[in-house]
């Protein structure tokens, strides 16, 4: 059951209505079926996975506490914690260690095996929350209910965010009715996020989708604007969902983390990825990147240098078993190891020529931009020989021999620059309203509006949602 289907809407709709009819902890059991029907429209035996890692995680937290040892409580940490990434690692690579286990009928054992839906969401979740309680940061989770709905949590499940477990469980411990300011505000998030979706990116894929297919059958303006177009795309995808998901939660008293603050105004690397899939690249700063810095301090710069690349490795990773994904989080982790170290120099640098100083303003966001376009068709690119082929194309003299030369096709050229210039204003349109309802600018003069005006311009979205709608596609992050 997609977010964007009317069978989900009814079931929101159904689900608001129960959990405000419940009272004091009912709500929290009322929120936990809902996930899990929610879950179970997907695939019923992924349930019973989940259920299972949920059960074993609750037990091991509760034994790993009334264990007085410091050896017996790391090695509850070290055991639960490798066979949370085995079973990650086990769904995501199966497709690839298919063939080394033949069976009866000439196929293979693992040739079946689907990962999860969320799996990797709700997996470092737990592994989070697992690490918290071992480091005593927060206390063993009582009710199982709590703790079954924590990874389930139905607007976080399918693409995130991964909200932090104190976090969390602090606010269901408080949970009644939400504030009417807050469902308002959520509806407002879902409304957004179907805009960026529907709108911004389902258009934008039909382009990308081409390129990719037949880099060398392409222009390099239109490779270029295809890259550009994937950089809208994948950030309307990604930050919608996480609007709905935001946005859904409101409705029932939880609050999600953000997910992402203007990444594209960036001025270097290591703010995009503070501004960027926040909830994993700070999950990943804390619990891989800070204690392996620790261990690696005596090494200096080097130790520093490894503890970037291997954490930005990591994000690549996370997203599945692809070359191309390990390539696209050790590209990051290059582009991060060089901005860490020459960024004091730079500083001082700057600090001295104020004349550049202000042109810095403009010419970091820029390049900062463009760095992370190469890296996304990288991320994009069906495999790297694709990539090497669409990237080396971009620049007409680099092309190989025996393929089309620089071409400058009108009719698909100018489609290009509509579908680019309409992904550029809806990309300056959304941050935007994002930075206005952060100062709590637009919120408070659109709620001060006569009410003829707010309905209309809720009507004008949502008639453009609905003119704009097409075959619906599913959200990109839904598939790590």
């Amino acid at each position: 059951m997609s977010f964007i289907s009317l069978e989900f809407a009814v079931f929101l709709a159904l689900g608001a209505l129960v959990f405000q009819l419940a009272r004091g902890p009912w709500r929290r059991l009322v929120l936990l079926l809902l996930s899990y029907a929610f879950y179970l429209t997907w695939n019923p035996r992924q349930a019973v996975l989940l259920l299972g890692i949920t059960v074993a995680v609750y037990y091991t937290a509760k034994s790993m506490e009334k264990t007085a040892s410091a050896r017996g409580r790391l090695g509850f940490i070290a055991l639960a914690v490798a066979g949370l990434l085995l079973v990650l690692v086990f769904f995501k690579c199966a497709g690839l260690f298919a063939r080394y286990f033949p069976g009866r009928a000439g196929g293979n054992v693992l040739a079946d095996v689907v990962a999860p839906i969320g799996l990797s969401y709700y997996l470092f979740k737990l592994m989070g929350y697992l690490l918290d309680v071992y480091w005593e940061k927060i206390p063993v989770q009582r009710s199982f209910v709590s703790m079954a709905l924590y990874p389930a949590f139905f607007p976080q499940i399918l693409s995130g965010p991964i909200q932090r477990a104190g976090d969390f469980f602090t606010q269901l411990e408080k949970i009644g009715n939400p504030l009417p300011d807050d469902i308002v505000t959520g509806l407002r998030r879902i409304l957004f996020g179907l805009f960026k979706k529907v709108v911004v990116a389902d258009h934008l894929s039909a382009m990308v989708d081409a390129v990719h297919a037949n880099p060398a059958g392409y222009s390099p303006l239109e490779l270029l604007f295809g890259g550009y177009c994937f950089a809208f795309q994948i950030y309307a995808d990604f930050s919608g969902v996480t609007d709905i998901a935001i946005g859904i939660g409101l409705l029932f008293g939880i609050k999600g983390p953000e997910n992402f603050n203007m990444p594209f105004f960036a001025r270097n690397i290591q703010e995009f990825w503070r501004r960027w899939h926040m909830s994993l690249t700070s999950w990943l700063t804390d619990y891989l990147f800070m204690p392996l810095r620790f261990s690696l301090r005596g090494l200096g710069a080097v130790g520093l240098s490894i503890a970037i690349f291997v954490t930005m490795l990591a994000v690549g990773i996370w997203h599945g078993p692809r070359i191309t994904y390990a390539v696209f989080g050790a590209l990051n982790g290059f582009y991060m190891v060089v901005s860490a170290l020459t960024l004091k120099k730079r500083n001082d640098y700057f600090q001295k020529r104020p004349l550049l100083a202000r042109l810095r303003v403009f010419a970091g966001p820029l390049l900062t931009f463009h760095l992370m376009v190469v890296a996304l068709i990288l991320f994009r690119a069906n495999s790297l020989p694709s990539a090497w082929v669409y990237l080396t194309h971009i620049i007409p003299g680099f092309q190989s021999a025996g393929i089309s030369t620089f071409r400058f096709d009108r009719a698909l050229l100018h489609t290009r620059q509509v579908a680019l210039l309409l992904a550029g204003l809806s990309y300056a349109a959304m941050e935007s309203v994002n930075w206005a309802s952060r100062q709590n600018v637009w919120a408070a003069r659109f709620s001060s509006a006569p009410w003829f005006v707010r309905w209309t311009a809720y009507y004008v979205v949502i008639l453009i949602i609905a003119c704009s709608a097409q075959e619906t596609r599913t959200f990109i992050y839904a598939q790590f």
